[in-house]
């Protein structure tokens, strides 16, 4: 059985929008087995939610995860829409049944909450470049190619400036989580 991952739009446009590359973003739906929700699924642009291979390599669960998480937003229903929220609350499901791998977070403010509010989470929340290092590196399911081809992309589109904030990564994060990735994943295969 495929490894369950969980991620919110961001991922998804970052390979079919961001970086051009649905041929990385097919191997990985082929390599694990992505979960969402109709709040993420809204989300995506129409290109991808009405691609017919899109639709049978993810599975879609209609199940308002929100709920799960609304408690801890007491009162304040401003994020109830938020696509991240949701996969907070499908990520929190499927932990509790034992079978997340990965929930791919790529902003700050999601990523505290997770922190803050479902520990047993921590450990499972990746971005979209910590997912293609693990990917390549530990799942050992995304080739190395692949994997800096990926990376690469985003820092150029980033260099280019074809785009603010491509897979919500903005030059603060170059230096301490993008260039490193692909430090790592050059030198890691390299030992090999």
């Amino acid at each position: 059985m495929n490894k369950n991952i969980v991620a919110d739009s961001t991922f998804y446009s970052c390979c079919f929008c961001d970086i051009r590359r649905s041929d990385i973003l097919f191997h990985f739906l082929s390599a694990y087995s992505f979960h969402l929700g109709h709040r993420i699924f809204n989300e995506l642009p129409s290109s991808l939610s009405g691609n017919q291979a899109f639709l049978k390599a993810v599975t879609e669960q209609n199940f308002d995860y929100y709920q799960l998480i609304k408690p801890f937003f007491g009162r304040d229903p401003k994020h109830m829409k938020d696509g991240e929220y949701e996969a907070i609350g499908l990520g929190y499901l499927l932990n509790s049944q034992g079978i997340l791998h990965i929930l791919v977070l790529d902003d700050r403010r999601p990523r505290n909450f997770v922190k803050n509010h479902f520990p047993s989470l921590k450990t499972k929340v990746k971005g979209t470049v910590g997912l293609v290092q693990s990917s390549c590196c530990d799942d050992k399911l995304l080739p190395q190619k692949l994997a800096l081809e990926f990376l690469e992309a985003i820092l150029n589109n980033i260099n280019d400036g074809e785009k603010e904030r491509p897979c919500s990564i903005d030059r603060t994060i170059i230096g301490a989580i993008l260039i490193p990735a692909i430090t790592y994943i050059r030198n890691y295969h390299a030992e090999q």
